[in-house]
C-alpha cells in the first residue's frame, strides 16, 4: 500500500484502470521506462490516471502494480501486464523540471466506498446486474457467458470485462457506492440490450436469406 505522505509516480493514459483489472501496456518512453523500472526494483506501485487529448489529467485514478513482464527489449522497451490495486484522489500534481525525461508525480489520498460498512448491495440488484451481463455478452457472441470472478466489487469486474467507454468507466472509478455503480450498470445494460437483440435478429435473417429461405 502506498504511503500518502509520499509522492506517487503518475502514468497518464487514455485509459481507465479499475481495482482488480489486468491491462496490457507497452512502455517505450524514457520517463516511463524509469517509472516502471523503479516499481520493479522496489516492488512499488504507480498511479494510472486518465488523460484527455490535450494532456489534462483526471483527478482520480487507480494505483497499478506490475503483474507480469511479457517482453523486454534490448533498448529498454517493455510489454507488461499491470494490475489495478487501490483508488486515489489527486490533491496536487508535481511536475518535474524536464517533463520529457522524467514523469509526473502527485500528492494523493486513497479512498474506499462510503457504504462498505453497511454491507453488500441488495441481492436482487446484484442478481439483476449478473443476469443482464450474461444476456448482453451472449448477444455479443460470447459462447460461454460467465460473470467474471474475483475478490473486487462486482461492478468493477463487469466494467473491466466489457468496453462501456471511458467516461462511464471513470465515473464508476470515482463512485464511492457499490449500489450506485450497480444501479448505473443495470440502467446502461438495459438500454444496450434491445439494440443488441435487434442486431442479432438482423444477422440471423441475413444468414437465413443466404440459405435461400
Amino acid at each position: 500500500m502506498p504511503n500518502s505522505d509520499e509522492l506517487l509516480g503518475l502514468f497518464p493514459l487514455q485509459l481507465v484502470l479499475l481495482p482488480g483489472e489486468i491491462l496490457p501496456l507497452h512502455i517505450f518512453e524514457e520517463r516511463y521506462k524509469k517509472l516502471i523500472g523503479e516499481c520493479r526494483a522496489g516492488g512499488g506501485v504507480f498511479g494510472l490516471v486518465m488523460a484527455d487529448d490535450e494532456g489534462e489529467v483526471a483527478g482520480h485514478g487507480c494505483t497499478a502494480a506490475v503483474y507480469e513482464v511479457l517482453e523486454e527489449f534490448d533498448d529498454g522497451r517493455l510489454n507488461i501486464l499491470v494490475e489495478g490495486r487501490e483508488r486515489f484522489r489527486l490533491d496536487e500534481i508535481v511536475r518535474p523540471d524536464d517533463e520529457e525525461a522524467d514523469y509526473l508525480s502527485g500528492r494523493f489520498e486513497l479512498y474506499v466506498d462510503i457504504d462498505e460498512a453497511a454491507g453488500e448491495p441488495p441481492p436482487e440488484l446484484t442478481d439483476s446486474a449478473a443476469t443482464l451481463f450474461r444476456r448482453m455478452v451472449t448477444l455479443m457472441g460470447v459462447d460461454d457467458p460467465r460473470v467474471p470472478r474475483g475478490h473486487d466489487h462486482l461492478s468493477f469486474r463487469l466494467a473491466a470485462a466489457v468496453d462501456f467507454g471511458l467516461p462511464l468507466k471513470q465515473r464508476l472509478l470515482e463512485s464511492r457506492s457499490e449500489t450506485d455503480r450497480l444501479e448505473l450498470l443495470v440502467a446502461v445494460m438495459s438500454a444496450l440490450i434491445p439494440g443488441l437483440e435487434l442486431r442479432k435478429q438482423r444477422e440471423e435473417a441475413i444468414r437465413g436469406n443466404g440459405k435461400g429461405n
